[in-house]
This record gives structure tokens, sequence and C-alpha cells, in this order.
């Protein structure tokens, strides 16, 4: 059966590889095919032709957007000669950082941008997209100015790329440069929603574990951080403080949550080092903010911060997870090891070219998606080992409470559903029914104790059958058996009990027959003492009918 199963497992798995070997094939003989494409982007570009002056009054030509230019008071301005313009492609689209704007066509001014931040404290949710609409009669010798002053110094003189054409065509030409992140927020806000699922069912078996959640937490901060980061979601929604909110609080609570994922992992809740990553997690964070909205530093200038410590926790769990119990055997220890390496790297290059002022997008996504799926296997290898321990817990816990002899519930498993009967919630009505056999103790002088094992089986095994899911069946002594049912009519159990009858007669066990005789009573409980009370009464009616049938015998 094992190796008709494992054939199976080879056969899938041989389908799945010859498939990837075929598109890996069609990738490969199909590269040279013409592709069609609905999004163009080289007619949009409009970075080169501008130029400033000078505080001499010279006319200084740029050589391309962006770039930085000399500032006077934070303010600064640049320059365009322009011609008419035809087919209606009449917009001029840039992008700005914490800065005023002011566009005008030969002194005149078309456009002008000027937020006023509440709270006022708040002064940097100004990093916007800026769509002007130019008039068609421009005269032949017609020229624009961009004007800018930064409300953050770090931002003064700085001019983005620009785009000129139809408002379509510049906002494709923007959303394919931008694509590579839209895309990764959405796959992270996928997982994220995935996760926060996941650990919604795991849950509800285990309470107090918070892996998952700080995981999904850690991911949807990633995701939307990413999608706000594309600016492509500033064509669809323009409420800049729903930006700075996606941009910079998902920033200062990434740390946080990494330490409660990193916590989560580890088994050491005194390890010295978790104790430093908390503190310095707080450290950073309150920094950052306090900078943030105080407008002294953005926290793009501060963030450089915040990669030394990704950094640094994934040379700490690289060094240390490995050692731990449940890592050690995992097969997937290596790969784990590899991703979560080449994560460091990649954050401490990063942190580097932050602080040099030279960020590269496309390397930050790569080193989210290996870390990201570094913490995968983790979690994935951690939620395995827990499921385990979950599972012997139970294990020894169905042992504690079940007769091995009979299979039925043992007499601790009895008190303890007593003494954790809730009296504070509503109650129906329960049947009590007490079982007990006959001449039980004669057919042990008679034949043995194995002969009266068996037998007390053989009972145990015509009742389980009768009651099946209808109620739980308790060994409470030796041949003393309690059956309880909650909410069932007394037209069925009297069915009940007249099928137990029935196995009785029919029992399996042919050579040594018995008979057992029983007393039932239906109850409302309002403490757990009802139960006892109601166990007595039964015990009262099963002696009677005992009495009864021993006459019967006798007669």
């Amino acid at each position: 059966m094992r190796d008709t199963a494992q054939l199976k497992n080879r056969i899938l798995f041989f389908v799945c590889a010859l498939f990837l070997l075929v598109g890996a094939y069609v990738l490969i003989a199909g590269r040279n095919t013409s592709p069609s494409t609905l999004m163009q982007t080289e007619s949009a570009s409009f970075d080169k032709g501008w130029y400033y002056h000078d505080k001499y009054g010279e006319c200084v030509t740029i050589d391309k957007l962006p770039a930085r230019i000399p500032t006077e008071k934070y303010g600064s301005r640049i320059y365009h000669d322009i011609a008419p313009v035809e087919d209606g492609k009449t917009f001029l689209c840039f992008y700005t950082n914490h800065q005023d704007v002011i566009v005008r066509l030969n002194n005149r001014v078309i456009y002008q941008y000027s937020t006023r931040t509440k709270p006022k404290w708040l002064i940097s949710y100004h990093s916007a997209y800026h769509l002007v609409n130019l008039p068609i009669d421009l005269s032949p010798y017609s020229y624009i100015s961009i004007e800018t002053y930064a409300l953050i110094p770090d931002y003064a003189g700085v001019y983005s790329e620009m785009f000129m054409g139809g408002s379509a065509n510049i906002m494709q030409t923007i959303m394919l440069s931008r694509m590579h992140n839209f895309l990764f927020g959405i796959m992270f806000i996928v997982a994220a929603v995935f996760l926060f699922g996941t650990n919604h069912l795991f849950t509800r078996t285990n309470k107090n574990d918070h892996l998952l959640l700080h995981l999904s937490l850690l991911t949807l901060c990633i995701g939307l951080w990413q999608l706000d980061d594309s600016r492509i979601l500033q064509f669809f929604i323009g409420y800049l403080p729903l930006h700075w909110c996606l941009k910079y609080l998902t920033q200062l609570l990434m740390p946080i949550f990494l330490f409660l994922f990193l916590r989560s992992i580890n088994d050491n809740r005194t390890d010295k080092f978790m104790t430093f990553i908390y503190w310095a997690t707080i450290g950073v964070v309150a920094t950052q903010f306090f900078l943030q909205i105080t407008g002294i530093q953005p926290l793009t200038n501060t963030i450089f911060i915040s990669h030394f410590l990704y950094a640094c926790c994934c040379a700490y769990v690289a060094v240390i997870l490995p050692k731990q119990d449940w890592m050690k055997h995992s097969r997937l220890k290596y790969l784990f090891l590899f991703s979560m390496t080449c994560a460091m790297l990649i954050f401490v290059f990063t942190f580097f070219s932050l602080l040099h002022g030279t960020f590269f997008s496309s390397v930050m996504s790569f080193g989210l998606g290996i870390a990201f799926f570094s913490m995968i296997l983790i979690a994935y290898q951690k939620s395995l080992q827990r499921f385990e321990t979950m599972n012997k817990a139970d294990t020894y816990k169905n042992l504690a409470f079940l007769d091995i002899a009979t299979g039925a519930f043992n007499k601790t498993s009895w008190y303890t559903f007593i003494e954790n009967f809730d009296e504070t919630s509503p109650q129906g009505e329960y049947c009590l029914i007490l079982f007990d056999m006959n001449n039980l103790k004669k057919l042990n002088d008679n034949f043995g104790h194995l002969a009266g094992d068996k037998v007390i089986k053989a009972f145990c095994e015509c009742l389980m059958g009768v009651v099946g899911d209808k109620g739980s069946v308790y060994r409470i002594g030796g041949d003393e058996f309690v059956c309880l049912c909650y909410n069932m009519y007394r037209e069925a159990i009297m069915t009940l009990l007249h099928n137990f009858e029935v196995a009785v007669e029919n029992q399996p066990e042919a050579e040594h027959k018995f008979t057992a005789a029983y007393g039932y009573e239906f109850f409302t409980p309002h403490k757990a003492a009802d139960f006892n009370n109601a166990l007595t009464r039964a015990d009262e009616k099963m002696y009677e009918q005992k009495v009864e049938m021993k006459a019967n015998r006798t007669t």
C-alpha cells in the first residue's frame, strides 16, 4: 500500500516537472517572437532640455532629470522652451517630495500646489504627482517654468523625471516604470490575508500561538508600504493623509512586528540579544517618529537605521535559530540559512546605499522578497513543531481520560466533567443512565478474571455501539457504566434502551452470556451537585430492576 502511494506521488512530481520543462522550452524557443504591447513608454519622457539661472543670471543646462539644482532659501526654478503641441497631448506630469509648486507659462501662473497639513505639527505629506494641463494655443516662442519651495531642506532643489503627452500615455508610462513595486505590494497583501485566515483557523487549537498573526501583520505593513511606494495608488486615491499613513506609519510599525515575530519563534525568552533588539527597536522607532513629525528629518532620511536593524535581526536569526531543537533536524535548514544570509547582505547593501543617498528600489524589493521567503520557512517549521507537540499532548490527555480496557471514558473523566460544569450558562435536559452487570463476581470466581474482563469489554461494545454519538459512556466502577445523553426526547431514550437489550441478547460473546440492569433519570442541572443527585436516583432504579431480574430468575 505504501509503495503504491509513493508511486503515485512520483508520477505527480514527474508530471509537474514535465510541465515546467515544457513551459521553459516554450519561453526559450519563442524569445524572438514579436511582442504585442498595449502600453508604450517612449513618447512620454520629457527629461531633457531643462535649464536654470545661476546666481549670476547665467543660463545653466540640466543634462537630464531627475536632478538637484542650487537653491535660495529652499526655493528654486527650472525652465524649458516649449513649442505648440498637437493631437491634444497637452499635459505635463512630475512628482514632488514635500515641496510647494508653482507652474508658469510665459510668467503666467497656470498651476499652483500649496497644501497646509492638518494637524499643524505634521508637515510632511506633500509627496504627490502633479498633472498640469497646458494650453493648446501656444506661441512659437513659449517657455514653461516650474518653481518649487521645499518644506524639508533635504528636498530643496530636487526635481523628478518629467512626462509630457496625453494623460493616458503618461499614466501608462508611470505605471510601467513602477509596476514591480505595485505587484510586489499586491503580492504581500494577498499573502497577509492568507496568513490572517490561517492564523484564525490555528488559534482555535492553540490560542497562545501568535506566530502567524505577527507574521501576517508584518507582511501587511510591507505590502501597504510597497503599494504606496509604487505611486500608482495616487492615480486612484488623491487623499494625501492616507498616503502618509501608508508610507510612513507602516515603516514605523515594521520593526515592531519584526521583533514580535522573532520573539514568537525564539524558545529562549531570556536571550540577551533579544533584549537588545527590543530596546533598539523602541529607540529607533521613537526617534524616527519624533524626527518625522517635527520635520527635522523625514523618515526617508532615517530609514537606513531600520535597515541596519533588519540586517542585525537576519544575522541573529541565521546564527541562533539553527541551534534550537525544532530546527536542528529540519530538511529546510540549509535553504533557510542561505535565504536569510542573502537577505542580511541585501539589507546591509541597502543600508550603505541609503546612507550615501543612492537608493535602489528594485534591490530593496528583492531583499524584502527573500526575507519574506525565509520567514515563511521559519513559520512553517515552527508551526509544524508546535502541532507535533500539541498532538502528543492530546494523546497523553486522551490516555489520562480513557479506560484502556474498554475504550470508554474513565472515572477521572466523569468527575472532571462534573467539576468543570458551567453553572452560569443555560442548560437543557439531560438523561443519566446507570448500567450494572449481573453476576460478574460469580463469573470471575468460576472462570477467572481474564474471562470477566472479556465479558466487560463485550458489554461495553454493545453499549457504545447503541449509544454512538448520541451520548457519552463512562466506566465509573468495575462493572458500572454511566451513559449521559443531552437534549434527547424520552421516546429516543426508550428506543436506545430497547436497542441495548436487543444487542445484549445477540451478544457476540457466546461462551459466557451476560445480562445487565439499568436505571435512568431525566433532570435539568443547575449546579454540579445535580449530576451526583441524578446518579443516586438512577442507582436506586437500577437496584430495583436488578432485584426484579433476580426474582424472575428464581421463579
